[in-house]
C-alpha cells in the first residue's frame, strides 16, 4: 500500500500534514526555564481524560456594546413659561371659586349643645357673619372669642360643610366651684381655674366651696389668681416663719381635687374642699361623709378609692372616710358618726 492510500484511510481528526514529523509535539521551555504547552498540545486531553479548554474563537465572543452619549436637550423657555402660566391660572381659579362660591349662607350658622346660652348668643360671640369666606374665616379665633365672651362654655368645636354651612358644637360647664375674693365676695370657678361669674347672695351654698384659699381681683373669663398673705406668720419670739406652701399651691391643689371629682363622676356632690392645712386635706361629700385625704400626693388614686367605697355603702350610712393610707395601709378606713 502506497503512502497516498494510507493517508486517505486515516481518521479525519488524526490526519497529519505529509511533512509533519512522526512524533508527539514536545513542551517548550521559556527563557526562564519553565515549561509551557505548545499550541498543538492545548487541545489534547490531559492525563485524567479531560480536555483542556481553550478560549472561544473571536466569532463566538459576545459583542461589546458601545456607550452612546446623548446631548442634553436645549432649554425651552416657552415651555417653562407655559407651565408657569398654567399653574398661576389654576391658583387664581381656586381663589376666585373660594371667594365667590364658598361663602357663609344666611341662616347657615348652626349651633348645638347649648342650655345656658341661646344660639344667637353663640353666633354673635363667634364673630362669624353671613357672607364671610367659608374657608378662611379662622375657626380657632372664632372659638377663642366664644369662650372669652361666654364663660360657661367649656369647649368649642367648629366645622364647615360645603358649600355654605358652619357647624358650632358647644360643651357647657356641668358644675362650678365657689371661692372667696379679697373683699369676701363669692365667685364661681371652673375646674381649670377660669373665673366664670360672680355668685349672687346665698348661691355659694349650692356649689362646692373651696376653703382655705382666696382669689384677688377676679375677672370673668380670665384665670383666677390666688391671694397672697399680706403678712408672714411669726413664731412665739416674733421671728418670721418660712413659707413652705404658697397660696398658688393651695389653689392649684383645690382645683386638682375638683377635677378628680369630675373624672370620677362626682359632679356637684361635694359640699366643700378644704386646703387650709396642706398636710391634712379634707372634703365633705354632701352631709354624709367627711373624707380625709392627707397630703397632696396620689390625689387621683385617693378620690377613686373614696368613690368606690361610697358606691358600696348603704344610703343611711354616714361617717369619716380615711384615704390617707397611713392609718389603714392600702385600705380605706371608715368610722361612723355617733
Amino acid at each position: 500500500m502506497d503512502r497516498n492510500e494510507r493517508e486517505r484511510k486515516r481518521a479525519p481528526g488524526s490526519r497529519r500534514r505529509p511533512d509533519a514529523p512522526n512524533q508527539r509535539p514536545a513542551a517548550r521551555k521559556s527563557p526562564d526555564g519553565k515549561r509551557y504547552a505548545s499550541p498543538a498540545m492545548r487541545g489534547r486531553r490531559t492525563a485524567h481524560g479531560s480536555e483542556r479548554r481553550s478560549s472561544p474563537p473571536p466569532s463566538q465572543q459576545p459583542p461589546v456594546q458601545d456607550v452612546v452619549y446623548l446631548p442634553p436637550k436645549p432649554f425651552n423657555r416657552n415651555r417653562l413659561l407655559l407651565r408657569l402660566v398654567t399653574i398661576t391660572a389654576v391658583v387664581i381659579a381656586i381663589f376666585l371659586a373660594s371667594s365667590v362660591f364658598f361663602k357663609v349662607g344666611e341662616g347657615k350658622i348652626l349651633v348645638s349643645g347649648t342650655n345656658k346660652y341661646t344660639a344667637w348668643d353663640v353666633c354673635k360671640a363667634s364673630g362669624i357673619r353671613p357672607g364671610d369666606n367659608l374657608l378662611t374665616f379662622g375657626q380657632a379665633k372664632a372659638a377663642g372669642r366664644i369662650q372669652k365672651a361666654l364663660p360657661y362654655v367649656k369647649s368649642i368645636r367648629i366645622g364647615i360643610k360645603l358649600p355654605n354651612t358652619v357647624n358650632i358644637e358647644v360643651e357647657e360647664l356641668e358644675v362650678t366651684y365657689a371661692v372667696k375674693a379679697q373683699d369676701e365676695s363669692w365667685w364661681l370657678l371652673s375646674a381649670d381655674g377660669r373665673v366664670v361669674d360672680r355668685a349672687t347672695a346665698g348661691f355659694e351654698t349650692k356649689r362646692t366651696q373651696l376653703l382655705g384659699v382666696s382669689i384677688q381681683n377676679p375677672e370673668i373669663g380670665q384665670k383666677a389668681q390666688a391671694l397672697r398673705d399680706p403678712q408672714a406668720a411669726t413664731d412665739g419670739e416674733g421671728n418670721p416663719v418660712p413659707v413652705t406652701v404658697t397660696a398658688e399651691q393651695k389653689l392649684a391643689t383645690a382645683l386638682s381635687i375638683a377635677e378628680c371629682l369630675e373624672l370620677n363622676g362626682i359632679i356637684g356632690d361635694a359640699a366643700s374642699i378644704d386646703v387650709t392645712d396642706f398636710g391634712n386635706l379634707q372634703l365633705w361629700y354632701g352631709q354624709r361623709y367627711q373624707v380625709k385625704l392627707g397630703d397632696n400626693s396620689q390625689i387621683s388614686y385617693k378620690i377613686s378609692c373614696m368613690e368606690g367605697v361610697i358606691s358600696q355603702m348603704d344610703p343611711h350610712q354616714s361617717g369619716v372616710l380615711d384615704v390617707t393610707f397611713t392609718t389603714y395601709p392600702n385600705d380605706v378606713g371608715y368610722t361612723p358618726f355617733h
